[in-house]
């Protein structure tokens, strides 16, 4: 950590994911260029260094909820972005092999496929359980003497915790204490100790024979229905001795040949679709989208065109991203692989195209098609998700090519 090269590699991996966050990356490259990397990885190593209390934020969900969220200030995000990346390699080796989350070769597609293996699914009921603000409820203490022991080394264990034992926070510009925050959602190490926090769960779940994948706080458990009450008490009186609660409005029991839902995807009759909760997501966001525009529009007297030329923009940015996002981190390439059929896709294209004529218009009639024609809303860019579902499957033309041509996002 006292050299350039993984803090360097750090700011690489970041630009790769994240391209238009273009203030973070010029704050990161102004740490290294002032030497301070260096000085900061020096007292990491001598098991001296104190990071500031991160600044405590809250985050809108689908379902009106809010989440608390935290971020620490760029030079200490930079340096958990650098451990982070030094970790993995010991994190995967630790981690159970049936959560992979957030690990390199893992991710939700591919624990999703994993429980897709089972050859006999179609007579199994399916358990999904989720834990509420699971990053934030974890008790820190009990997960510092649970992790294995590349974390245990004095380094890495005095940075833990001098980072997850201060309360402090920073809100409104003051600090003041921030309670229980666990391993705090939002910050670069969360997601790694998240997935290694309940791999002793992971391995007492999968010795009962249930065919069982993990992705940090979602549980997916295929059995035998009359196991299935078994192992729904066992994962939540092992939750429930670490002060970790089920959140029961994602739970779901579903028996053989019902379909069931895991990581935005839903699995029913040998088929992969995208969850209901999936689609709501997106036509909320959609919705949100086109208020905001409407209102900048009426303010500023802005013709109708504008509106839809932002709400295309903006929309394409979601599901398809810049050239440098859109093999692995746009919505399109995250979800439409893995999809057998474009089933729901055009009511979801129906959804986009109906709110970007609303963001002109205000309005959701029939009469909007004639004011907002579908050659309009081609001219300013919008690409359907079922043409870009069959330009993933059969490459003709290449996806990349399409999203390029038909959107703009060169």
């Amino acid at each position: 950590m006292a050299v350039d090269e993984p803090w360097l590699e750090a700011i690489e991996a970041f630009r790769q994911r994240n391209p238009r966050r273009l203030d973070r990356l010029s704050d990161y490259e102004r740490i290294v260029d002032s030497g301070d990397h260096l000085r900061i990885g020096a007292d990491v190593l001598a098991g001296r260094y104190h990071p500031a209390p991160p600044v405590v934020g809250w985050l809108n969900k689908a379902d009106g909820r809010k989440k608390r969220v935290f971020q620490y200030h760029s030079l200490d995000e930079l340096l958990f972005r650098v451990v982070n990346r030094l970790l993995q390699p010991a994190a995967a080796a630790e981690a159970s092999p049936w959560c992979q989350s957030f690990l390199p070769g893992g991710g939700a597609r591919t624990a999703f496929r994993t429980v897709l293996t089972d050859r006999h699914i179609e007579t199994k009921a399916a358990l999904r359980l989720d834990i509420r603000d699971y990053f934030n409820s974890i008790d820190v203490r009990d997960l510092l003497d649970r992790l294995p022991e590349p974390f245990t080394e004095r380094p890495v264990l005095a940075l833990l915790r001098a980072a997850l034992l201060d309360q402090r926070v920073e809100q409104g510009g003051a600090l003041v204490d921030g309670g229980r925050k666990g391993i705090m959602a939002g910050t670069p190490l969360a997601p790694l100790l998240a997935t290694l926090y309940l791999r002793d769960l992971d391995y007492e779940i999968a010795a009962g024979g249930a065919t069982y994948a993990r992705y940090s706080d979602d549980f997916l458990v295929l059995a035998p229905p009359a196991d299935l009450p078994d192992l729904d008490r066992l994962i939540r009186r092992r939750l429930g001795e670490r002060a970790l609660v089920v959140n029961e409005n994602k739970t779901m029991v579903a028996g053989p040949g019902q379909g069931w839902d895991f990581l935005g995807f839903r699995y029913q009759d040998g088929a992969i679709a995208l969850a209901p909760m999936t689609e709501r997501k997106l036509k909320a966001r959609s919705t949100r989208l086109a208020r905001s525009l409407l209102r900048w529009r009426e303010r500023n007297h802005a013709p109708p065109e504008r509106a839809v030329g932002a709400f295309v923009r903006r929309t394409n940015l979601r599901l398809f991203g810049v050239p440098r996002e859109r093999a692995e981190f746009s919505w399109a390439t995250w979800f439409l692989p893995m999809l057998h059929r474009p089933d729901g896709l055009g009511a979801l294209d129906q959804h986009v195209q109906r709110e970007a004529r609303y963001a002109a218009t205000g309005r959701r009639t029939e009469r909007t098609r004639a004011l907002i024609p579908y050659p309009a809303l081609v001219e300013a860019g919008h690409l359907p998700l079922v043409t870009a579902f069959w330009a993933i499957h059969h490459e003709s033309p290449t996806y990349e090519t399409l999203v390029s041509r038909r959107t703009g996002l060169g």
